[in-house]
């Protein structure tokens, strides 16, 4: 092979072109997060209510096991099982505390380090970033959710041996935690795109997330009126998770609107991160 001098040569591959170019952006996303000091902890602690439900519907068939009696009685239906475990709040602020984790320095850390011009130089469109991006932080939400879930529904037909779970709740075990991954992706990396400080962005999420939820206690409190708990972030989860599954109401008001006003929520906070990679685009 002949010895060529330091200097510039032309290149004489080709191009190929990918519908997933985002790949790239996923895979090294999720690495990075799954090497985070205290990741493997968390995730643990993360998991841990799959393993409590999971315990309680072994209970639940075996009537003679005097253990968590009052979980098993609270998902004695397949709805209430559900519900149960996709809205009670170890979960909803779990996957707040993980976009925290995972989320906040998706975008604010390229921006601090002017990389997303970078990205955007190469065969990639703003699409492709964002479309990697939301890939990172909805793989983590719904592995601890969606995954689970289906999980329990196969070891509920083990322990009882009966398949009761029809298409409907298949459908909506599915359609539940896919729309709130991506109302909680949405909200964090719309935070993350708008402040080069991951530190302020994680601040400002934690804040809104709970004082949404002081606030509209406080209004419930001084009014006596439940409509003013559709200020709250994770009564909205609560209620929405009633009106899917078909239990209890949360509160009393009508439980379609929690799920309006949560879809409604995402698509401005996609607007806003399209339009702020726009305007860094420029």
């Amino acid at each position: 092979m002949p010895i060529r001098e330091k200097g510039y040569y032309k290149w004489s591959g080709t191009l190929q072109n990918s519908r997933v170019r985002w790949l790239p952006i996923f895979f090294v996303g999720i690495k990075n997060i799954y090497r985070k000091k205290f990741s493997k902890l968390f995730f643990t602690s993360f998991a841990s209510m799959f393993f409590i439900f999971l315990l309680a519907l072994y209970a639940s068939s075996k009537p003679e096991l005097k253990m968590l009696s009052r979980l098993v009685s609270i998902i004695r239906t397949d709805n209430m099982l559900f519900r149960s475990f996709y809205t009670n709040g170890y979960m909803i602020f779990m996957s707040a505390i993980l976009c925290l984790f995972a989320g906040s320095e998706l975008i604010s850390s390229d921006l601090k380090h002017n990389s997303v011009s970078l990205y955007l130089s190469r065969p990639l469109k703003k699409s492709d970033y964002i479309a990697g991006k939301y890939s990172i932080i909805l793989f983590y939400l719904l592995l601890f959710s969606l995954l689970p879930g289906l999980l329990l529904i196969i070891f509920k037909i083990i322990f009882t041996g009966d398949i009761s779970a029809g298409p409907s709740l298949l459908i909506k075990s599915f359609v539940f935690p896919i729309v709130i991954s991506f109302f909680w992706s949405s909200l964090i990396l719309m935070f993350s795109s708008l402040s080069e400080n991951a530190r302020f962005v994680k601040l400002v999420f934690f804040i809104l997330y709970f004082f949404s939820d002081f606030i509209a206690k406080v209004f419930f409190n001084v009014f006596n009126n439940g409509r003013f708990l559709y200020l709250s972030i994770e009564k909205n989860i609560k209620q929405f998770g009633s009106f899917v599954f078909g239990t209890k109401a949360e509160f009393n008001a009508p439980e379609w609107i929690s799920g309006l006003i949560l879809i409604s929520l995402t698509v401005v906070f996609i607007t806003v991160l399209y339009f702020r990679m726009k305007k860094v685009e420029v």
